[in-house]
């Protein structure tokens, strides 16, 4: 099947995305944000009867927790890896490979919409926004999540040392905090038409049973899949081995990584 046309940007959260889905999903990467995921879907109301939309879905964990609600669960990613786990958790889903710049879905058709960490890299959030604003029904809610400030989460010092094997050309194209100054969420909804109501923090710390397991968590992330295109894994391996050891527990060898997420609320 041909991938479905996509921004430039999409198109590098294709190629980045989705290089080892198994392991993300199942193994070592996506359930240590679950609390991110309840609180949205709390923000964004998702009960029974209600038609929520995932977008940048993945392999669709939150989609699960919000099934397991009641609600009718409907999803898009633009990586084929991610989403093929997330047909396999929900056959009868709604799942869609697309840009969050041009949903693929009627106007109004929706009851809530949500982004887990996904908005910030849109070529350009405000559009993704505003495609987000039009397939939501009047009064529904559109919930935005990201990282706050870099300086309130310990996996920053992670991606700077994978940051530091990319060349300077392709510095902007995977931009993890490119929404998380203050207020610039807030600003970015707005600008989409949508009325801010509400907002929070949530702590998700990232557990591993070893150094090397949290490395091996790291290099099937996208920013792990885009050092590694840079540079090679073994050059990446060695820089996650010496970021990673001022997080390791000397007497259980856990390593742990504390990150502060923010998410906001907007209505229609």
């Amino acid at each position: 099947m041909t991938p479905p046309l996509a921004s430039a940007a999409a198109e590098v959260q294709r190629r980045l995305w989705g290089t080892d889905p198994r392991a993300w999903a199942v193994d070592l990467a996506e359930a240590h944000n679950r609390p991110l995921f309840e609180a949205v879907l709390d923000a964004a109301g998702a009960g029974p009867g209600t038609r929520v939309l995932d977008v940048g879905c993945g392999s669709g964990l939150t989609l699960v927790l919000a099934a397991q609600r009641g609600a009718t669960p409907g999803g898009l990613d633009i990586s084929p890896g991610l989403l093929g786990i997330a047909r396999e958790r929900l056959p009868d889903a709604d799942l869609r490979e697309g840009d969050m710049e041009s949903l693929p879905f009627g106007e109004a058709a929706f009851d809530a919409v949500v982004g887990v960490n996904a908005f910030q890299f849109a070529g350009d959030p405000r559009r993704a926004l505003r495609e987000a604003a039009r397939v939501l029904r009047p009064e529904g809610r559109v919930v935005a999540s990201l990282f706050a400030a870099p300086e309130r989460s310990q996996g920053t010092v992670v991606h700077e040392a994978m940051s530091t094997l990319i060349p300077p050309e392709r510095a902007d194209d995977h931009a993890p905090y490119a929404l998380s100054a203050p207020g610039n969420l807030e600003a970015a909804l707005a600008s989409a038409d949508l009325r801010l109501v509400d907002d929070g923090e949530v702590v998700c710390c990232w557990r591993y049973a070893s150094i090397d397991e949290a490395v091996r968590g790291l290099l099937c992330s996208a920013g792990g899949a885009r050092a590694i295109q840079a540079a090679g894994e073994q050059a990446v391996r060695d820089v996650l081995l010496r970021s990673l050891a001022e997080f390791e527990d000397p007497q259980t060898a856990v390593v742990t990584l504390a990150n502060t997420f923010r998410w906001v609320a907007a209505c229609r």
